[in-house]
């Protein structure tokens, strides 16, 4: 049960050296209920790996981790139901963050590598919406 984010702010330090994008994301995984979710950040040698294996990353401290830059603004979800995707999703825009793309780490996604998702949700995307994130 986890959140990978890509694309997300990780050089912006507020007090206490605390990610301003992760403390939003917390904020609405705590009204959810959805505290259980692991936030993984996407590092730059997640990409070539599997989506299986980057959700599964331990990161026990986020002010050590190399964040990966100039990704599209992407949350992967993994362990919710349906319902529960769909209430992050929609609650998403009154975190005041940058618009996002959201997807689901799902069994035909697993093992394909982040870098290939991430051109096919993107193309998706602009496809749907007319907009690059």
């Amino acid at each position: 049960m986890a959140l990978l984010l890509l694309g997300f702010e990780a050089d912006e330090a507020l007090k206490y050296n605390v990610h301003p994008d992760l403390e939003q994301i917390q904020q609405l995984l705590k009204e959810l209920d959805g505290e259980f979710l692991k936030v993984i950040y996407c590092t730059e040698d997640m990409i070539t790996r599997s989506l299986w294996e980057a959700m599964h990353t331990t990161q026990p401290s986020l002010e050590e981790v190399k964040i990966a830059k100039s990704l599209p603004r992407i949350c992967f979800l993994s362990g919710l139901s349906g319902e529960e995707m769909m209430m992050f999703i929609d609650s998403f825009p009154e975190t005041e963050l940058k618009p996002a793309a959201f997807a689901a780490l799902v069994p035909n996604s697993a093992n394909k590598p982040l870098e290939e998702l991430i051109e096919e949700i993107m193309g998706d995307h602009e496809m749907l919406t007319g907009e690059q994130l």
